[in-house]
């Protein structure tokens, strides 16, 4: 990948982060507010190669600490499951050679629901520790349980906004990867 691209993805992200910590309260979906940053990440860590989201995670991590009212540790641990989906799915996919486009799509939205779990996991915890406690009944049935579904909502379409402009270029490194390993 170009420098060019690298610096357009970094102020992607950038630009991802300010919206999420600025704007993305102001649109709660079944009450809360969607994890953008979360989202995205996951879309992007099935569609792209994996060496791009494991340099964007913790990029997302930084800047959400920086700019959100959570820690950074917190935010980086909190995102840091989507780079472990997003080798393994980069393996299995390699390994079949030909994965269908809604098995894609469907195994993107059951990550982007089991990463909300564990983005609101790790936030409660972080609550519960600098805190005198978490009522964990109204906050899984309140925040995560409308955030995984407004997540999951969102990322359905998030999907295919990732998807469709970058498969040409997706599809053009695969191939150039594959006439070098033929050694062409």
């Amino acid at each position: 990948m170009s420098v060019f691209r690298w610096l357009m993805l970094l102020f992607g992200l950038f630009v991802l982060v300010v919206f999420q910590t600025s704007a993305g309260p102001s649109f709660p979906i079944f009450g809360v507010g969607p994890q953008v940053v979360l989202i995205v990440l996951c879309c992007w860590a099935m569609v792209r190669p994996p060496v791009e989201t494991l340099v964007m995670i913790p990029l997302a991590g930084i800047g959400l600490g920086l700019l959100a009212f959570q820690g950074m540790a917190e935010s980086v641990a909190a995102l840091a499951p989507i780079g472990l989906a997003a080798l393994s799915w980069n393996a299995w996919k390699e390994s079949r050679g030909f994965t269908p486009l809604p098995l894609e799509w469907a195994v993107t939205i059951v990550l982007i629901g089991a990463a909300s779990v564990l983005h609101f996991t790790a936030h409660a915890i972080s609550v519960e520790l600098a805190t005198s406690g978490v009522n964990w009944l109204a906050a899984l049935r309140t925040v995560m349980l409308g955030g995984v579904l407004g997540n999951m909502i969102i990322g359905a379409v998030v999907y295919w906004l990732v998807r469709i402009p970058t498969s040409g270029s997706a599809a053009a490194s695969a191939t150039s990867r594959s006439a070098r390993s033929a050694g062409f």
